[in-house]
């Protein structure tokens, strides 16, 4: 047996059988390499958690390794074979390495070409990796949908790279007509088929990203480009007429009282307080319902949507204005009664039928229709917060420039203004919020004192003027 020491590795040569390559064990650290004496230039090499075998090589006058495989998975005999095929390769000038990849790359070119589908590649986007900035629960359900929907499609189960602009368009229609037999279709379908065609555009643009595409042609954008369904414009907001969002208020505070008045609709209180809020600041109904006391500085009167419940991944800082203040406190007290120690701000009253926990309110849209049947104000959380957006622009009593509107939205804006207005955002747009509540106060009949500027020497004149009025006059003396 003969033993050599390299700066590496150890190396050694035996007489290698199944049973002694199986004894063999793995070092703790480092590697060493172990060769077969019956077939020269097939050796072991052992490293921490794993045997492989490998073929040392010259080819013109550069040594060379080449791997075969792991032990067990490539037997003995088997290494054997594949020895004399990588070293008749190396003795021909060839590089057995090389060669095997360049064959890889061309299966892989050939299945790319003819067998890559449309599914698969949907797959491959999904499951990409995410670290720095996961796919949001929203979007995990999209992405859902789309499975659901396009499985059982034609289009799933064609090659991506063999795919007509003309197929695309059929299975857009075809996913549309599909989709407007579903008694919750509410535009005839047409909504689901875009959100499906959009997941399957952004999903061949990853494989075009990730030259997973011989052509940078996104298919589904070149089929759609003139094909899209059109979104009927939203533009329903709480006012509808001069009175309907005082009869909205009402209704809120209707379904207050009832929270208060039996303990089976304690949760009505506090939805009532959620759609009240969800119109002072203009929040999404997942980053609203998913607020924390720990988000909320009383202190310094500010607001905090974090980063993770927002739709687009950017933390919101916003004031906390006087009526807001006054709604959380009370908000607060019910916390105190009814959940005690609840992180959340709007808790649940009930533990959750699956994780048989307390956590939030989940869905506040059966509250919202009782508000909705009784003001006579059909409204969705989105309208609110339409309304929050119309109001605080439009209105005599805020007009609120469209930047402020934009950092209120927690919209994007040019990178210049929000480096400019970041760092003093939420004192910008305190005035803002403010105003908003006496706007919205004075809407629904609440009285709203008015604050009155004076010039400071102006009033002291006339608090001088007060105390000389009120002191008794002197009768002047009779000669």
């Amino acid at each position: 047996m003969a033993t050599m020491k390299t700066e590496r590795a150890e190396t050694r040569a035996e007489k290698l059988t199944k049973t002694f390559v199986a004894a063999l064990a793995c070092p703790e650290s480092g590697d060493f390499t172990v060769y077969d004496a019956e077939q020269p230039g097939l050796a072991l090499r052992l490293s921490p958690g794993s045997k492989t075998w490998i073929v040392r090589r010259k080819l013109r006058g550069q040594s060379f390794r080449h791997v075969l495989g792991r032990f067990p998975e490539m037997t003995l005999e088997r290494a054997r074979k594949e020895a004399k095929i990588a070293i008749g390769a190396f003795e021909q000038g060839k590089h057995p390495t090389l060669e095997r990849e360049a064959r890889k790359a061309a299966t892989n070119k050939e299945w790319l070409a003819t067998r890559f589908t449309v599914g698969e590649m949907w797959t491959e986007y999904r499951k990409q990796p995410r670290d720095a900035k996961p796919f949001s629960a929203n979007t995990m359900r999209d992405f859902k949908r789309v499975e659901n929907w396009m499985k059982t499609d034609p289009l799933w189960s064609t090659p991506i790279a063999t795919l007509s602009e003309v197929e695309a368009l059929a299975a857009f229609k075809r996913a549309g007509a599909a989709a407007a037999k579903s008694p919750r279709a509410k535009n005839g379908g047409k909504t689901t088929a875009n959100l499906i065609f959009r997941n399957l555009r952004s999903a061949t643009q990853y494989a075009i990203r990730h030259k997973r595409l011989a052509s940078d042609s996104n298919i589904f954008s070149a089929a759609l480009e003139n094909n899209w369904h059109k979104p009927r414009a939203r533009q329903r907001t709480l006012v509808t007429d001069k009175d309907s969002l005082r009869r909205w208020w009402s209704a809120l505070e209707s379904q207050r009282a009832k929270g208060h008045a039996n303990a089976k609709n304690r949760a009505s209180a506090i939805l009532a307080d959620y759609q009240a809020l969800v119109l002072l600041w203009g929040g999404r109904r997942t980053e609203t319902l998913q607020l924390r006391w720990d988000d909320i500085d009383f202190e310094a009167k500010t607001v905090r949507f974090a980063a993770d419940i927002t739709k687009a991944r950017r933390e919101h800082n916003f004031p906390l204005a006087p009526l807001a203040e006054s709604i959380l406190r009370r908000l607060q007290r019910l916390r105190d009664a009814w959940s005690p120690g609840s992180d959340w701000v709007f808790a649940a009253t009930k533990a959750g039928t699956k994780t048989k926990e307390k956590t939030h309110i989940k869905e506040p849209v059966n509250a919202m229709r009782e508000v909705a049947d009784e003001a006579g104000v059909p409204f969705s959380t989105h309208d609110l917060r339409r309304t929050f957006s119309n109001l605080l622009s439009s209105s005599a009593g805020v007009g609120a420039e469209q930047i402020f509107v934009k950092l209120a939205m927690n919209h994007s804006v040019d990178d210049n203004v929000t480096a400019k207005h970041y760092m003093d955002k939420v004192e910008q747009l305190r005035p803002h919020y403010e105003a908003l509540e006496n706007v919205i106060l004075e809407k629904v009949g609440v009285a709203v004192a008015k604050k009155i500027m004076v010039d400071a020497d102006a009033y002291q004149r006339f608090l001088d003027f007060e105390a000389n009025k009120a002191k008794p006059r002197r009768r002047p003396a009779q000669r």
